[in-house]
């Protein structure tokens, strides 16, 4: 249940600081430095202008629970992987995919998938 007057968007991170680490796209210490830093004053910018809510990174292991069964994954063959995620409070899906747009890791090749949060409510 959201307690803020605007709607909270949701950034999924794609992937993760590991798919730089190996094989194409490597990046040398010094380049990823750079790299959180530019994400950091990102967050910084954000959080100034009253918008940011959370961020969080996830790692790379998890379980699967479907029908009672529960299965290793987040599967390595999975092109998909949700490497984190960020919360913005924003009016429009237009200004959340503007942000995401303007993320040091969008401009960096990465991808951001924006969702919108809904309400929760009692069934």
């Amino acid at each position: 249940m959201t307690t803020s007057s605007s709607p909270q968007f949701m950034f999924l991170v794609r992937g993760s600081c590991k798919d730089h680490e190996s094989g194409k796209g490597a990046r040398s210490p010094e380049e990823m430095q750079t790299h959180m830093t530019e994400v950091f004053a990102w967050i910084e910018k954000l959080t100034q202008q009253g918008i940011f809510t959370a961020a969080q990174p996830l790692t790379s292991e998890g379980k699967v629970v479907s029908g009672g069964t529960v299965t290793d994954g987040v599967f390595a063959e999975s092109k998909e992987a949700v490497g984190g995620f960020f919360i913005v409070n924003v009016a429009t899906m237009d200004e959340a995919v503007k942000i995401a747009a303007e993320s040091p890791m969008v401009k960096d090749g990465g991808q951001l998938e924006v969702r919108q949060i809904a309400e929760l409510k009692a069934c």
